[in-house]
């Protein structure tokens, strides 16, 4: 993953868009890491196993009776 300053990311915004397509680029600001630029289709990948680790929590939350169906069904539809 390449990091850049957030001046470069700034100054070559149009790049950094065409670079993230091949792999996230992380952004940093008086040296510490700030943000990821990631691509729309990573993004997507990364939300659909929310949605799974989501899924399964309310799972293991119902089979442990930490929550019932309904509590869990409502979590899952507020996100």
């Amino acid at each position: 993953m390449k990091t850049i300053t957030s001046t470069e990311a700034r100054q070559n915004f149009s790049a950094v868009i065409s670079k993230v397509e091949e792999s996230p680029v992380t952004i940093s600001k008086q040296d510490k890491d700030v943000a990821v630029i990631i691509s729309s289709a990573r993004y997507q990948e990364l939300k659909k196993l929310e949605d799974i680790l989501y899924g399964k929590a309310a799972e293991l939350a119902i089979k442990e009776g930490f929550a019932s169906d309904k509590e869990a069904s409502d979590l899952l539809d507020s996100i």
